[in-house]
């Protein structure tokens, strides 16, 4: 007897199943594509489109930042903040440099009302990635449950952080300080740091018109150099 017919029998068993796969089960849909997609539709508020279109890659690829990402973004639209936190918790751990990644994380724990981890995520994001914003984004979380103190540190240390290269958000913790330090009542301390932030950008409109309301005359020698 042949073997021939008994090698095409195997070889068409052996081809059946990939073919039956192709046809019929298709693999989730490829991820840097549909992370995008995702993002375009969490852009334009379609949060329930963008749910459906990342979870079966965040499914098939749990380790995927981007993935987690979208997906965390999209369950806190749609008011499910546990499923969201853990999906941008996933998200932080696997790509803990990303500053858009942890603030979202932090707006979903302040929807939860959890302030004291807000403060440590904060925290660590602005010493370990020295930035001056994340320590913003931590004083304004302050101001809000009146933790004027804890405001204070955090201002400080954007202070202390910022290089200067980006005029808007160097201006702002030392605006914001000046701020502060009027709640404080410490009117001499707010109006050293409105005279530095008016030596970072002149043309602030909040820095002027605080300064003008102050009674300082606008002009070079107003100026102070930044720093504590």
């Amino acid at each position: 007897m042949s073997r021939l017919p008994r090698i095409r029998t195997l070889v068409t068993l052996a081809v059946v199943p990939a073919v039956l796969a192709a046809m019929g089960c298709q693999g989730p849909p490829p991820t840097d594509s549909t992370i995008q997609q995702a993002d375009f539709l969490l852009k334009h508020d379609r949060c329930e489109e963008a749910s459906d279109l990342i979870k079966p890659v965040v499914e098939a690829n749990p380790g995927s930042w981007g993935a987690q990402y979208a997906y965390g973004r999209a369950m806190v639209c749609l008011g499910d903040l546990k499923e969201g936190r853990r999906a941008l918790e996933v998200a932080v751990a696997r790509h803990p440099g990303d500053l858009d990644v942890i603030f979202a994380l932090a707006a979903c724990m302040e929807k939860q009302g959890d302030t004291g981890k807000i403060y440590l995520l904060l925290r660590n994001a602005g010493a370990e990635l020295r930035s001056p914003e994340a320590y913003c984004r931590l004083a304004t979380i302050a101001e809000q449950v009146n933790d004027l103190d804890s405001a204070k540190q955090a201002l400080d240390s954007a202070i202390e952080f910022d290089q200067g290269f980006d005029i808007a958000k160097s201006t702002e913790p030392y605006y914001r300080m000046a701020m502060l330090q009027d709640q404080l009542g410490n009117g001499e301390q707010a109006l050293r740091r409105l005279r530095q932030a008016y030596g970072i950008n002149p043309e602030d409109p909040r820095v002027r018109a605080a300064l003008q309301e102050r009674g300082q005359i606008l002009g070079p020698t107003l100026a102070l150099p930044r720093g504590s």
